[in-house]
């Protein structure tokens, strides 16, 4: 596993290679200005780990993105008592986890991160806009946007779909996907994979255009 590192400022990300496949599967811990975080996909953290997530108590939310991002929210559920959120499309998606809230297109979550519905790897897999005037951190890097699989950074620099045998939709998913163009933002975080951490726009848009 990967240790624990704060990847931008009050933006931490664990995680590790799993053995099916070829790439890292991350999680996110975001710290909220006002105090506390939430969590997003959480995996398993080394031992060594959970105090630097202690520390950024209270914990908010537990954001699962898609219906194969169950990972280890459950322990995490039970260690910090937050409640696990999902998307309304998903929540009965999920063979155990049982999910304490359901969110829908354009809901925002604390820390001025908005909900974006993007079906079509899953009926409700969800992604966030931290929307930079409700997040210093996003003002100041040109925007930040969160994916869970709707795209995978593999390899580094590279964005990808999921394997086809875990995609129901590939041509609903880049309908989807053509919604970030709208949007402002210079960093992808990744939950599978390498995150972008400068001109993700514009790699977003020649990915679709390849695609489309």
């Amino acid at each position: 596993m990967d240790t624990l590192h704060e990847l931008l400022s009050g933006i931490f990300t664990w995680g590790g290679a799993y053995p099916d496949m070829p790439w890292d599967l991350n999680g996110f811990a975001i710290r909220l200005d006002d105090g506390g975080a939430i969590l997003v996909d959480p995996p398993a953290p080394a031992d060594a780990d959970w105090p630097q997530l202690d520390a950024l108590k209270p914990i908010h939310k537990i954001i699962i993105t898609n219906r194969d991002h169950d990972r280890e929210a459950e322990p995490f559920h039970k260690r910090y008592h937050a409640p696990v959120v999902a998307g309304a499309y998903e929540a009965g998606g999920f063979v155990s986890l049982m999910v304490d809230e359901t969110v829908n297109d354009g809901d925002v979550l604390p820390g001025g991160l908005r909900v974006i519905h993007l079906p079509g790897k899953s009926p409700g897999e969800i992604g966030l806009y931290f929307e930079p005037a409700r997040h210093s951190l996003s003002k100041e890097v040109g925007g930040i946007v969160l994916l869970g699989d709707a795209l995978i950074g593999h390899p580094e620099g590279q964005l990808r779909f999921v394997p086809a045998h875990k995609l129901d939709n590939p041509i609903q998913l880049i309908k989807s996907l053509k919604k970030l163009l709208a949007l402002e933002f210079d960093v992808l975080l990744l939950c599978d994979g390498h995150s972008l951490l400068k001109g993700a726009h514009s790699k977003v848009e020649q990915f679709l255009a390849a695609h489309s």
